[in-house]
């Protein structure tokens, strides 16, 4: 097939590889032939959990050469060949995107990206902004209703499993399905950049989401107000020492009685500061969890959330803190989200999952299109390495897609094609951001588009995307360090399948959506005991048991008796 230019790839630190443009079919909607590149499923789910962290480590470390800043790159500029795929007939990519809210630029953003993949596979975008509490509300009513979905937001924590279970989501790695082995056909450089987050989330021999090539540990802590903290001294280290739900009182107290319009605590009653469970053991069975416990135990044992001591003392701090006003009334709302009155400044502490150093903190500002904002964070929870960090973020082609190669070429260029990434992280140079002498990016205020999408780890290879003038340089060396450092926790490359077990999931769902938030912020937490009768009454002790002895099954068998 005649190959063209099309396009220029920056980079900016010398030496870069380019990557090579996707191997282009004879038309998007024939079955591509078989491939000798090695199948996805050569590494099962049952997979020695050891060798994932290194894998993954030495992965991410080697897409650190890419584009960061875009100094180097305007006198370093690399063009690269990629496969133009020729006598396609006009298709429309629908992209479910997650957000924080809903975009006025999503049409100025379409039509920057438009221009790049119509002259490389004749296709348009069109996203489908939905924010993470309206994500269950809307996002999967329609994948359920069968509407054409081409791209869909279906990370580890939110419905993958279900997703699978429910036969929605095609395998990306089949070579005998209708549309063949579309990752290694269509995404084969992408699959060596991700490394070990291929394996880390097969399901049973089959890959459904590509994952963000991004950081594989992400621990518990707090995200400060910087302001606050220098104006009421506040030591955060003895937060990390000394981890007691108490220590908030007395600077809730201080910054409600400055501020009695705003509320200190911003919460939609997450722990992840203090939790003794790891985070999403299992995806989308919240009421099941296992401790962290101590590296290289193996002595973990899953267990009831709502019958543990240290979730009842969560609820009970939760409802003085709501009861003294310091959480919005709001937050009990399953659509609520943290992110305006976050991005405003209008805060003192919120509990957040973090990424090392300063990352965290730094990401925050710079998509918050608010110059003034200061964050610092804390991290107070082990380093470990868990199994729904390895799909933290993914995407997946709906068996809705009329055109699932087109689809999984857009994923292709998210990894791959280093502008159409950084507009869909920063927008339009010139409308949404501008860069600095450095070539780093100065978000505009209020831009409607880097402050509004889900944020930077939800797109394709971060090690790609340009760094925020306020970030620090060394942004992905640290995210990479906290990865080297953490150990995995032995639970990792376990999924329990809800195949059998549908009726429980679903009555235990509804239950979720109905009662926990309310309880968990600290609205209604009279409904405590109310909520755990109602889920063992929906079989929550039976579907235990079955986690249970699946859980002791796949030890034996990663682990040995």
């Amino acid at each position: 097939m005649k190959r063209i230019l099309a396009f220029i790839l920056v980079i900016t630190m010398a030496g870069m590889i380019a990557a090579c443009g996707t191997p282009a079919p004879a038309a998007t909607t024939a079955a591509p032939a078989a491939t000798t590149a090695a199948a996805t499923t050569a590494a099962a789910t049952t997979a020695a959990p050891e060798t994932t962290t290194a894998a993954a480590t030495t992965t991410a470390a080697a897409t650190t050469t890419a584009a960061t800043t875009r100094s180097a790159s305007t006198t370093e500029a690399l063009t690269t060949e990629a496969e133009v795929v020729e006598g396609l007939p006009p298709y429309e990519l629908v992209y479910y995107m997650y957000c924080t809210r809903s975009s006025e630029q999503i049409s100025s953003i379409e039509a920057a990206l438009n221009e790049i993949i119509g002259p490389l596979f004749n296709a348009t975008i069109k996203f489908t902004m939905i924010s993470g509490g309206e994500w269950n509300d809307k996002a999967l009513p329609a994948l359920l209703a069968g509407t054409k979905i081409d791209v869909f937001w279906t990370p580890e924590w939110m419905n993958y499993m279900t997703n699978i279970n429910q036969g929605l989501l095609l395998p990306l790695n089949d070579p005998n399905g209708q549309w063949g082995d579309l990752i290694n056909t269509y995404a084969p450089d992408t699959v060596r950049d991700l490394g070990a987050f291929v394996p880390a989330n097969v399901v049973d021999g089959f890959l459904y989401g590509v994952a963000t090539n991004k950081e594989l540990c992400v621990p518990g802590g707090l995200m400060w107000n910087l302001d606050e903290v220098e104006k009421y001294n506040i030591d955060l280290q003895e937060f990390a020492d000394n981890q007691d739900w108490s220590m908030f009182e007395p600077y809730l107290e201080m910054y409600k009685k400055d501020n009695p319009g705003l509320y200190p605590l911003l919460s939609t009653g997450g722990w992840s500061w203090i939790s003794p469970f790891i985070q999403g053991f299992l995806n989308n069975m919240e009421p099941i969890q296992i401790r962290i416990g101590e590296p290289g135990a193996r002595d973990g044992v899953p267990e009831l959330l709502w019958d543990s001591p240290e979730n009842r003392e969560r609820v009970e701090w939760h409802e003085k803190y709501y009861n003294l006003g310091y959480i919005n009334p709001d937050s009990q709302l399953n659509t609520y989200s943290i992110i305006d009155e976050l991005n405003a400044g209008r805060f003192l502490v919120h509990d957040m999952v973090l990424k090392g150093g300063q990352v965290k903190a730094k990401e925050l500002e710079g998509q918050s299109g608010n110059p003034d904002l200061r964050l610092v964070e804390i991290q107070t929870s082990a380093s470990i390495n868990v199994t729904t960090h390895a799909g933290g973020s993914m995407l997946g082609i709906p068996i809705t897609s009329q055109d699932p190669p087109r689809a999984m070429m857009y994923i292709n260029q998210m990894h791959q094609n280093i502008e159409l990434l950084n507009i869909m992280a920063w927008g339009i140079e010139g409308v949404h951001y501008d860069f600095d002498s450095r070539g780093m990016v100065i978000p505009r205020p209020m831009n409607g588009w880097s402050d509004s999408h889900g944020g930077m780890w939800t797109l394709g290879n971060q090690f790609r995307q340009y760094l925020n003038a306020n970030e620090d340089p060394m942004k992905y060396t640290q995210m990479l360090e906290l990865t080297a450092v953490a150990w995995d926790h032995e639970s990792l490359g376990f999924r329990f399948s809800q195949a059998g077990w549908e009726n429980e999931y679903a009555a235990i769902y509804n239950i979720n959506q109905s009662l926990q938030r309310g309880i968990i912020t600290g609205a209604n937490a009279g409904a405590y005991d109310d909520m755990s009768n109602q889920l063992k009454a929906a079989g929550v002790e039976r579907v235990l048991e079955g986690v249970k002895t699946d859980y002791a099954a796949w030890k034996a068998t990663v682990y040995g008796n």
